[in-house]
């Protein structure tokens, strides 16, 4: 199950849009800069954003609200973990807090990310000798793939997104979001079910 995110971040995203001129109190000489710190990361961060969510706009908004954040506690970071954990941590936490939102209803107002595929979908879609219908339903079954994994519950989704489309290692997510490897299992078994059986009537033709 595991793929690459699900698109790259759109052009819209880069380093001007944040306040990124001020330093954070207490920067240390030799610490990242901001632009430094967006150019290694922003695709990590939207691509979580994204998959999470569904949506672009709500991933736009989450890489802003992460970045926002990992420059204001630049200071704070203690290098216990890789700056990467750390990001990690960030943009999973603000991805559960973000669906907490009484507003936030994800997969039902999705603008264009259910129809524009990443390369590994590329791949799969049937030749130009094939048919259309072919196209569409393998298209439609994407959607409801992404449908489905937003629809889980935060804290079982947040696991599933780690491991199965991000690739972490049960020790890499244990890092991240600071559970047990037993938990994580079981988060990540029901988490599996639960998209299972919210696609158990989902044909999806294999060609």
């Amino acid at each position: 199950m595991q793929t690459q995110a699900f698109m790259s971040p759109p052009s819209s995203l880069n380093p001007m849009v944040f306040d990124s001129e001020i330093e954070p109190p207490g920067r240390v000489a030799g610490t990242p800069s901001f632009e430094e710190l967006f150019t290694s990361y922003h695709s990590l961060v939207y691509g979580i954003g994204l998959k999470f969510t569904g949506n672009q706009e709500d991933a736009e908004d989450i890489t802003q609200e992460v970045f926002t954040k990992v420059w204001r506690s630049l200071r704070d970071f203690n290098y216990n973990s890789s700056l990467k954990t750390w990001i990690y941590r960030i943009s999973l936490n603000t991805c559960i807090d973000y669906s907490r939102k009484p507003w936030k209803k994800y997969g039902q107002h999705n603008t264009g990310s259910d129809n524009a595929l990443d390369q590994s979908e590329q791949d799969r879609l049937p030749s130009d000798e094939e048919s259309a219908e072919s196209k569409l339903l393998l298209k439609e079954a994407v959607a409801q793939v992404r449908k489905a994994i937003t629809a889980l519950r935060p804290h079982l989704k947040a696991v599933l997104v780690l491991k199965d489309l991000e690739g972490l290692s049960y020790n890499e997510i244990s890092s991240v979001l600071g559970l047990s490897l037993g938990t994580i299992s079981s988060r990540l078994n029901r988490a599996r079910k639960s998209l299972q059986a919210a696609l158990s009537g989902l044909a999806i033709e294999e060609t």
